[in-house]
Formats: C-alpha cells, structure tokens, sequence
C-alpha cells in the first residue's frame, strides 16, 4: 500500500500526462488509502496511445523524463513509441525467468527481434540481470539457429512456442542433437499439446504475459496454478466499457511500478479471469480481446493502421482473418484484386506480420476488417 501510493504520488508530480488525467477527475493522488481508490482513475486505452502520442510526439507528456535521457526508443505497431529507461532490466521479466529456473549458469537463445520492437532487449537485459549469457538470435532462420544450440550448446530458450517446435523438428530432420533444457514462452499462447511435447524432450517450459508497453505483468512459477502477478504490478478485471473492476472475466487493466513510464490504469485490451482463489493473485492467462487490435505471432495488428495501407495500395476493400492451425498462428488477407510485391511488401512493414493473401471474388464489406477465429 505504502509503496504504490509513494509511487503514484511521485508520478503525479513528474508525468503531465497523468496530472492531467487526475486533475480532470478531481482525484488527489495524496487522499487516495486503497488499492479499490484506484478504480476512481478512468482507464487508459492501448488504443488510445497512437492519438496521444501523435498530438504531442512522441510519448504523449506520458514519460517523467525527457526523450534524450531514456537508455532506448522503440516503435511498435500502432505506430506507438515505447521508452525504456535506464534501470537494470526495465521490464522486470528477470523475475519471471528466475522462477523458470535460468541462472547464471545458462547460454540462451533469445529469439524475439531486437529491431524497432522491445521484446529483444526486454529478455536480453532480464537475462543478463541475472547472469545468463545471451545469444541474440533474433526471428528467423531456423538453420542458423539449430547450429547456434547445438555449437554453443544452448541451455535455454527464450521466444514464441511455435518457433521453438519448428526449431525442434528442424533439428530432428537433419539428426542434430540439442541440448535445451529449459524454454521461458511469451508472446503466443502455449497449447497443453506443445507442452506436452516439450516435458517429452526434456524440456522445463514455462509461459509468461507482458506487453511493450508494461512490461512483465505476470509469469508461470508452478508454485500454483495459472501465472502469477508480478511484484512490479498491480492488476484489475475490468468490464471494458465502464472499467469498474469485476469479479469474472474482464479486460486486463494494469499500473506498473515504473517511474520512467508511469502506466496507471492501462487497459492492455486483453481479457483474462482471476483463478479461482487467487484473486488479485494469479489469472488463468489470456482468453482473448478487446477493442479492433489482434496479436499475431507476437506482434499486434491494429485494425486501423491495417485499414490505411490498404487504402495507400488501392485495395479498400478486404477481410483479415486469424487462424491458428497446428498451433501456428496465420494471418489471411482475403481482397478482391491482385497486388504486385510491392504493395505486399509494404503491408508487411507497415503490420510487421507476413499475411497470406488470397483474391476472391467479392469481399464482405460488411462485417469487420479484422477478425480472430482462433479458439481458446
């Protein structure tokens, strides 16, 4: 209590952003007693930053520093900017990975991006807080990859499940032994299937929730069921509409203890429900979404942003469709008209997922731009 009062007092005083948001709520951060007074604070949609950050670029007066003193800048779909500080593992993921086990003892094979999105750097200091030396693999590549693990000797992973299993089947093919031991997944939801195969071969894995924007929020410990919250947050259920917090299933609103980017009351947009005897606790894990934006291998499409390049490459009128087959997530873009490379290139970079692109006679311009038909 003590501490995250201190903290919102604190980042009342140094992000513009936030005075503004209480002030115009007539919410003194100095009266508020509980961790229930938060709920007073109205929530902060992801799918609010873009705008935010366009009008006063490029954090939105959200950040308590000023942009040349931040250690990194990222940029991730939306567009939306992301800060990172200069705290040793500003994320806070070197918790969640201390509870999979990896230690000091371990080489690991990150395999997130480190261009333009966190998710690279957001492991890659989590990992060396705690003293395991880093293979910055990146995406991509599973040749070179399966060489990595097995000339290094690899110990752990760290990426998409899906990435791991082709990695696995690559090197099953070509009778390469790997020596990974223990795998930390994010990003993608991990099937009871996948894990299974894993435990099979050996492997220890464990999943966790973050965003770009927060950072860790909760992990796998097998100390309990569903992921644990983690100590750098505190998380709410809220109904999506009102944001009064619920005791069922309701959108992931969070405040992260972070005094370079003091997010309070952030609706990340995805849905969860508590476990049952944990509230406040633990939560099952990510049960869908909210609002007009899908995560895709890892990355969100915003239904908006997917919208206008579209109509930069003369194809206004299409349908998006995610499916997750085999446990591999695949991203369909169904238009009625064939475009050249160029234009596919250009929705690619824009989106930052590889879409498969099938023409059809007609679109239905009726129901929505982007739909997920994956089933949880």
């Amino acid at each position: 209590m003590e501490r995250w009062k201190s903290f919102l007092i604190e980042a009342y005083e140094r992000s513009t952003a936030l005075r503004e948001r209480l002030d115009a709520e007539n919410i003194n951060p100095h009266e508020l007693e509980t961790i229930e007074q938060l709920s007073r604070i109205p929530v902060l949609k992801k799918e609010q930053l873009p705008l935010l950050q366009k009008h006063e670029l490029p954090f939105g007066n959200m950040i308590t520093t000023r942009s040349n003193e931040l250690a990194r800048i990222f940029m991730s779909p939306g567009p939306i900017y992301d800060p990172q500080g200069k705290e040793e593992d500003d994320w806070g993921f070197a918790e969640a990975l201390r509870a999979a086990g990896f230690t000091s003892d371990d080489i690991v094979q990150n395999t997130f991006s480190y261009h333009l999105s966190p998710a690279g750097f957001m492991f890659d200091s989590a990992l060396r807080r705690i003293g395991a030396t880093v293979v910055p693999a990146g995406p991509g590549n599973r040749e070179l990859q399966v060489q990595l693990m097995n000339d290094l000797q690899v110990t752990g992973y760290v990426g998409t499940p899906s990435f791991l299993y082709l990695l696995l089947q690559y090197a099953d093919e070509k009778g390469i032994h790997v020596t990974v031991k223990k795998a930390f997944f994010t990003a993608e939801k991990l099937t009871e299937s996948m894990r299974e195969q894993f435990e099979q071969r050996g492997i220890h894995v464990f999943e966790g929730y973050g965003t770009a924007d927060c950072g860790c929020i909760a992990f796998e410990d097998h100390q309990g069921p569903g992921l644990k919250i983690s100590s750098r947050a505190i998380v709410q259920l809220c109904d999506p509409i009102s944001g009064v917090p619920l005791d069922e299933e309701g959108e992931i609103v969070v405040t992260i203890f972070d005094r370079t980017y003091p997010l309070v009351r952030f609706g990340t947009g995805d849905v969860s429900r508590w476990v049952d005897g944990y509230k406040g606790e633990r939560i099952v894990g990510v049960l869908g979404r909210v609002g007009t934006s899908v995560k895709v291998k890892g990355m969100f499409v915003h239904e908006q942003q997917l919208k206008q390049v579209m109509v930069e490459v003369g194809c206004p009128l299409f349908q998006a469709v995610v499916t997750n087959e085999g446990g591999h997530d695949q991203l369909t873009i169904y238009i009625e008209k064939e475009l050249n490379e160029e234009a596919k290139q250009k929705i690619k970079n824009v989106i930052r997922v590889t879409p498969t692109f099938v023409s059809v006679d007609r679109v239905n311009d009726g129901e929505r731009c982007l739909i997920d038909q994956r089933k949880w």
